[in-house]
């Protein structure tokens, strides 16, 4: 009886089923709150950032893109890398003008890949001078079309006009050492020898005990292989980089590592690459090779989805020595 009213014994049935079935959905929606509060973390992580590494010295990282990082001083601000549009390269500069506004006096091309300097247009109308190795300068050269090829599917999801992009080369190229001083700031510019590919440059940080890496180094990531043209060397200068009297290597994509995490991927480098040459000597195919050899041990490393690719460029260098990439 409510309200004087009387309730059959099929309403209260049908009044008890509904009230069953708003409890579930709760429990339903409840449960898929943390799933969605886990999702949205996950998201607020991978979203580029700018972190601060020392009191003049900070880390653009972007986890699905490529890093920078800049300097900033009384004198004026040096960049290191642009990013892989000039959009994107604008994006890097209003994030250091929410920092500074001193003006932008050097930007550092650390390897001739796109992602690290289709922004560079961005940079040049603010009037700074570009640094690069000597190699890196003719790389670039060599490579432009295929490196516009190779960010196309980037250009194209987030809305880029590759035709924005313009090469803009170094105005002043080194190729062993080179020392740029800017605001009682000391920053050194180190060429070790090929590492993912000539003309990886390493920028060091005496001040702040930071080093910035190229392309031959990324923190628990299985490298592109299809560049290099010494594996030996460059495991060489990644166990030169280890021994570095430096508290944060900064690379050039990932999130901030230590000299640890170099000997890590010296030891992942030197584990693929004998484990291919020997294979290679026993007459093993490659395509027998792709499907044998899964290096199980890194199943959980970035980028492990593409081996069958380093395996089939490992292949390239060892048995003919070339590098298709820049033919």
């Amino acid at each position: 009886m409510v309200a004087g009213v009387a309730i059959s014994a099929s309403a209260r049935d049908c009044w008890r089923g509904l009230a069953v079935v708003l409890v579930l959905l709760a429990a339903a929606l409840g449960a898929l709150k943390p799933a969605a509060a886990q999702e949205a973390a996950t998201e607020s992580a991978k979203a580029a950032t700018v972190k601060q590494i020392a009191s003049d010295l900070y880390f653009f990282h972007d986890f699905d893109g490529s890093n920078a990082t800049f300097l900033v001083t009384d004198e004026g601000v040096l960049v290191i890398d642009t990013r892989q549009h000039p959009r994107a390269g604008q994006d890097l500069l209003d994030r250091i003008r929410k920092i500074t506004d001193k003006p932008i006096r050097w930007v550092i091309n650390s390897h001739f890949h796109g992602d690290h300097t289709f922004g560079n247009a961005a940079f040049k109308k603010e009037g700074a001078t570009f640094v690069a190795h000597a190699e890196t300068a003719r790389l670039m050269q060599v490579v432009q079309p295929k490196e516009m090829a190779r960010r196309a599917g980037y250009f194209k999801s987030h809305g880029y006009a590759p035709n924005d992009v313009k090469l803009i080369l170094p105005d002043v190229t080194f190729d062993k050492s080179m020392t740029i001083r800017l605001g009682g700031r000391e920053v050194r510019l180190l060429y070790l020898g090929p590492g993912q590919q000539d003309g990886d440059t390493f920028v060091l940080f005496p001040h702040a005990r930071v080093l910035v890496t190229p392309g031959s180094f990324a923190k628990h990531s299985m490298p592109n292989m299809a560049f290099t043209t010494s594996v030996e060397n460059w495991i060489k200068l990644l166990d030169q980089v280890a021994a570095f009297d430096v508290e944060a290597i900064l690379p050039g994509h990932g999130d901030v590592a230590n000299r640890a995490d170099v000997k890590e991927l010296s030891a992942m480098l030197s584990d693929e690459y004998a484990t291919v040459k020997a294979a290679i000597a026993k007459g093993t195919p490659l395509a027998e090779a792709q499907s044998t050899l899964t290096f199980p041990q890194y199943k959980d490393w970035r980028n492990y989805g593409r081996l069958k690719n380093e395996i089939a460029a490992l292949y390239e260098l060892i048995q003919t020595g070339r590098r298709g990439y820049f033919e």
